[in-house]
């Protein structure tokens, strides 16, 4: 892959006479679409109530894996650790509504229970009657409602990172810390700030081609206000899905960075409490998103707790 980033970066003088903003573009289309066709992933997108719901999938003979993003990021987080998943598992990682190529509709509110439905009715249109299920972050969050409302339909659940029981974490993360001084760095509006946002996210960044941080950042900047509202709606409530997590009658893998600076990893204690049937991991050195900072050994973890299953 850093072969083909090469090549790219020899055209940079074309940029003189296409434009700054449209060269970045396509260089990061075209990036995209290379991690994507390493791990046979394919777009599509179905219809829900007025909703399109965008997804990236692997075929598979096998079970089937649902992956959820978090807040203010896209399916396209699971691109690196789709490769290291066995072929024979089908794959299915969603945008949720108001991310990725997701419409922004400024008229829904945008609570773990919109996030949960809107998931269910993606797989009812795509028949995903029966699978494992992975999030992080607000995506775990919103597995773990999915999973208390649809036991039936859930096979296993990971939990990356996962939100929903950040007013009960023992110890507070530094976002928490930031967000007490009126600052929420998840939401940023300027390229300084995205910047930030990426320390929060990772402890060891991974090697991220240019362009795609500086179009990553336009994106959130562009994307400020509908975030801050995303985010307002989604907190409108404290999270706090510890009386669901005692029901949840399957077999779960926790997976969490010890560095991660957005959910503190002191979380971890109330999930190996509250969970009937669970496997937690901490790993060292690593923050908020381990499928993208070390997606090989994160994908190794997941997928040896899959084998310990059948």
């Amino acid at each position: 892959m850093r072969k083909i980033w090469f090549i790219l970066a020899m055209l940079v003088p074309f940029w003189l006479v296409s434009g700054c903003t449209s060269f970045q573009q396509h260089m990061y289309d075209f990036g995209i679409t290379a991690e994507r066709g390493r791990a046979d992933l394919k777009p599509g997108s179905v219809e829900i109530g007025g909703l399109t719901m965008s997804y990236l999938e692997r075929a598979g003979k096998g079970e089937t894996i649902v992956l959820i993003h978090g807040f203010g990021a896209n399916k396209d987080n699971w691109m690196r650790f789709v490769r290291d998943i066995p072929a024979e598992y089908r794959v299915v990682a969603f945008d949720m509504p108001g991310h990725g190529d997701n419409s922004k509709l400024e008229d829904r509110t945008y609570s773990i229970d919109y996030f949960a439905d809107s998931l269910a009715g993606a797989a009812d249109a795509l028949g995903l009657s029966r699978f494992h299920i992975a999030g992080n972050s607000m995506g775990g969050y919103i597995s773990i409602v999915y999973a208390a409302r649809n036991p039936q339909r859930v096979i296993t659940m990971c939990l990356l990172d996962n939100a929903g029981l950040t007013a009960l974490s023992p110890r507070p993360s530094d976002l928490q810390l930031a967000i007490m001084r009126g600052q929420n760095p998840l939401t940023p509006a300027s390229e300084e700030e995205y910047s930030t946002l990426l320390e929060y996210a990772f402890y060891k960044k991974p090697f991220i081609p240019w362009p795609i941080t500086s179009v990553l950042a336009r994106q959130a900047i562009a994307s400020n206000a509908f975030n801050q509202k995303m985010w307002n709606d989604l907190n409108a409530e404290p999270a706090d899905v510890s009386s669901l997590l005692s029901g949840i009658d399957l077999p779960v893998l926790v997976i969490w960075g010890d560095r991660d600076r957005i959910l503190h990893v002191s979380t971890t204690e109330i999930l190996t409490r509250l969970l009937p049937d669970s496997q937690t991991i901490i790993m060292k050195d690593c923050g908020h998103l381990p499928m993208l900072e070390r997606p090989k050994e994160t994908a190794g973890y997941y997928v040896s707790f899959l084998k310990k299953q059948q």
